[in-house]
């Protein structure tokens, strides 16, 4: 009897614990690659240039490829990502933390040495004010989104009007608002991120707080603002999924029509995911104060 050849093997990958994070972290990065940081310094030997508003033009998409990242790494500073990160830092150097943390325990060392090399959070802060300023950003985003969505079933000559004043109202908004200082400030703060998350998910210093999660540690700070890991995960995905449209503006701003493929669910997704966010959001504090306390000591 003669058997059937084996079916082909089946390649399953791994689904890492946040990787999706990860993959939103890394797409920052990428807007934010050397190339866009030396245009920023060129721009920034150009000087004041007082010039009326106007339509974004080819000079402004780097501007507008900054915003992007800026704008996911303020929804991480509302979670408060960064101010925890900076109190276990904190907490380790003083020694408040006994139990042993592997590897991560240079990286929290490190990242508590060089504190005063990195912008803190009432500078980042300050960026984050300006250039996303509400509540005109969160009108006119929202008012690009629901174009966006609108193109899910092809979209009439209307719905693309829509869409083109959108994109055009808001990359003005924001071309006008990333200055030089800003496009360089955001690849400090995303580095500044990338640098936190390599210890904070780390499970030995979560167990150490215990936890077992990087949103429950985020959420130990959070909890003084009544802010539990539910309303941490909230704000990371709003910002992931700001980051997703606003890349998109960055890419298409410039044209007098700009294109949508209905197939393109990411972006799509990513909008409806915006308007469900900004529902949530608009029941909770728009501002999450820096965190000056101590988190509790680990046991």
């Amino acid at each position: 009897m003669r058997l059937l050849p084996p079916p082909p093997d089946i390649c399953l990958y791994p689904n890492y614990e946040h990787s999706g994070l990860m993959r939103s972290l890394a797409v920052a990065m990428s807007a934010l690659a050397p190339g866009h940081a030396a245009m920023a310094w060129a721009m920034s030997d150009l000087g004041a240039i007082d010039l009326p508003p106007g339509s974004p033009g080819p000079q402004d998409r780097g501007r507008l490829q900054a915003a992007a990242p800026l704008y996911f790494s303020s929804a991480l500073e509302d979670a408060g990502l960064l101010s925890t990160a900076e109190l276990i830092a904190g907490l380790f150097a003083s020694g408040a933390i006994i139990q042993p943390l592997g590897p991560s325990a240079t990286l929290i060392n490190n990242f508590w040495r060089s504190r005063r090399e990195r912008l803190d959070a009432n500078e980042r802060r300050a960026i984050f004010n300006r250039v996303i300023e509400m509540p005109y950003f969160d009108t006119l985003m929202a008012r690009l989104c629901e174009a966006i969505v609108a193109q899910a079933d092809g979209g009439d000559l209307r719905e693309r009007v829509a869409l083109e004043a959108a994109a055009g109202t808001l990359g003005e908004f924001l071309a006008q608002r990333v200055d030089p200082m800003a496009a360089i400030a955001a690849r400090d703060i995303v580095d500044t991120i990338n640098l936190a998350l390599g210890f904070m998910r780390d499970r030995l210093l979560q167990t150490a707080f215990g936890v077992q999660s990087l949103w429950q540690l985020v959420a130990v700070a959070g909890q003084r603002q009544g802010q539990g890991a539910g309303m941490v995960q909230r704000y990371v995905d709003q910002g992931r999924a700001g980051q997703t449209v606003l890349l998109w503006l960055a890419d298409n701003v410039t044209a007098q029509a700009p294109l949508l493929d209905p197939n393109d669910f990411e972006l799509i997704g990513a909008a409806q995911r915006w308007l469900s966010g900004r529902i949530h959001a608009s029941k909770a504090p728009s501002q999450v104060p820096v965190i000056s306390t101590a988190l509790p000591a680990a046991a």
